[in-house]
């Protein structure tokens, strides 16, 4: 294999690639980047470590076409660490030999034939606005679970029909809903693991002009953006019934500054441990926050709002609803409350997007 190129395009696509490379030294072959040069005048850099795979083409000077597998983050920074000039990138007898401006250097090749095959994207397909997927998986994706005891719950939610997209992800605690609109030619219903969708989420949003072609079947999601494309094994398993969660309607209901709110909560959160919540005192003049601890000390804020409902008093985990303040779209937000023991419901200023916070019971009231 021999091609000549840009420094700065072989290290931008090292880079994205390395979403799926494997940190288990048990198998080499998985840490590596396998390398493609075609007669046609590019390079088809392709990693997965058999949960996540991505694979990215660019436009090289080919001299000679052929494969080779590197170790990847070892050829990655030293790329990076090339000056900015053209890569001359050859290989001959279990050597890779780089080349630019005055260095030259060689790694050894990890055995191709130990890397594994990968399926190409199929299944039901459906495109949409990079900037919009990329929103949206960023949204839904902070809800999913961490703990591997519930593993349906540590994946993202997506049913595809012919009105589009919904994206759905609840670590119990929480619960985060964004409807897409988008053309699909059929159904389909996956669960993503949340890494795999957070990847492509990032992927889509370092180019919003593009769009993104999504493709799910009975065994893996793709998700095609310009030339990568990343693939993941979806998590087997029957994820909530999410639907039933979601309020029909509630009585009380505070329209505020979604900036405002989320400052609050994180200022007077900073006193709040897992097991100490933020207090919201709903009243007409908007919502008054409070938390407090016997060993730091406790903070008050007021944040001005228009209140319709009854006065109450909710409590939630200050880290849960400041997620789900960051993740609606707009200046102004709804939150919408029935009472201390049910969810309070975030909307922003698009109907596509809804997160639910369960509440943190607060103590009865000493008579």
């Amino acid at each position: 294999m021999r091609f000549r190129c840009d420094r700065e395009t072989l290290s931008d696509a090292l880079q994205l690639v390395q979403r799926g490379v494997s940190s288990r030294p048990g198998i080499p072959a998985l840490t590596g980047v396998l390398l493609e040069a075609s007669e046609g005048g590019s390079i088809t850099l392709t990693t997965t470590d058999l949960e996540v795979s991505a694979r990215l083409s660019v436009d090289v000077a080919v001299q000679e076409p052929g494969i080779a597998l590197i170790p990847a983050r070892l050829l990655g920074d030293t790329v990076k660490s090339l000056s900015a000039a053209p890569v001359d990138f050859e290989t001959d007898k279990g050597l890779a030999r780089i080349r630019c401006a005055a260095y030259e250097g060689t790694l050894r090749l990890l055995p191709a034939e130990d890397f594994p095959t990968l399926q190409e994207p199929s299944g039901t397909r459906v495109e949409m606005e990079a900037g919009v997927f990329a929103e949206s998986a960023t949204q839904v994706a902070r809800a999913a679970s961490h703990d591997d005891g519930r593993p349906v719950l540590t994946g993202v939610l997506v049913e595809v029909s012919r009105e589009g997209l919904v994206l759905v992800a609840t670590d119990s605690y929480r619960l985060a809903v964004r409807e897409v609109v988008a053309s699909a030619p059929g159904e389909a219903k996956a669960i993503v693991p949340e890494r795999a969708m957070s990847e492509a989420g990032r992927a889509a949003g370092a180019d919003e002009k593009r769009t993104v072609e999504l493709f799910v079947d009975e065994s893996q999601v793709s998700f095609k953006i310009g030339g990568l494309t990343l693939t993941s094994r979806l998590i087997e398993g029957e994820f909530p019934n999410f639907r039933q969660l979601l309020p029909e309607s509630h009585e009380n209901r505070l329209y505020v500054s979604r900036q405002q709110l989320l400052d609050a909560v994180r200022r007077v959160g900073l006193l709040a441990r897992d097991t100490t919540p933020v207090r919201l005192e709903f009243n007409a003049l908007g919502v008054k926050l409070s938390s407090s601890s016997p060993d730091l000390g406790q903070a008050v804020e007021t944040v001005e709002a228009r209140y319709e409902g009854e006065d109450l008093t909710a409590a939630f985990n200050a880290q849960y609803l400041a997620d789900g303040l960051s993740a609606a779209v707009g200046e102004t937000i709804r939150l919408d409350v029935r009472d201390g023991l049910k969810p309070g419901v975030v909307r922003g200023e698009s109907d596509g997007f809804i997160y639910l916070v369960m509440p943190v019971r607060l103590p009865a009231a000493v008579p």
